[in-house]
């Protein structure tokens, strides 16, 4: 079987982790030596508020900003990814049976 019919008409989806929290951290970049940065949270609101603070309380209006999160990519078709999970579960059999068999013919051999 060739790379390209195995990959053919296979779609993914990229999906936040389920089990991921999305973080923000910023930092000012207003150029005049200013070292404020804030710190990863969770709570993208108060980032925001935070950064507002920062621009109220010194003028500085130019941050960079990371928002972060975990993702997963997973198969568009249901029936594609339990195929593909049932091909991984004989796969991973096949390869414990030959290391058992390669055990077995070492005990053999000594």
């Amino acid at each position: 079987m060739s790379v390209r019919s195995t990959v053919r008409g296979v779609v993914y989806r990229l999906l936040r982790h389920p089990d991921s929290e999305v973080t923000m951290t910023a930092r000012c970049m207003s150029g005049d030596g200013c070292w404020w940065e804030l710190a990863a949270t969770t709570d993208l609101d108060a980032a925001g508020v935070e950064i507002l603070a920062h621009t109220a309380a010194t003028g500085h209006g130019i941050f960079s900003r990371r928002v972060e999160d975990m993702a997963v990519v997973v198969l568009a078709k249901s029936e594609e990814q339990a195929r593909r999970v049932e091909a991984n579960r004989l796969e991973h059999a096949a390869r414990e049976r030959r290391e058992d068999i390669e055990a077995e013919h070492g005990r053999a051999r000594q």
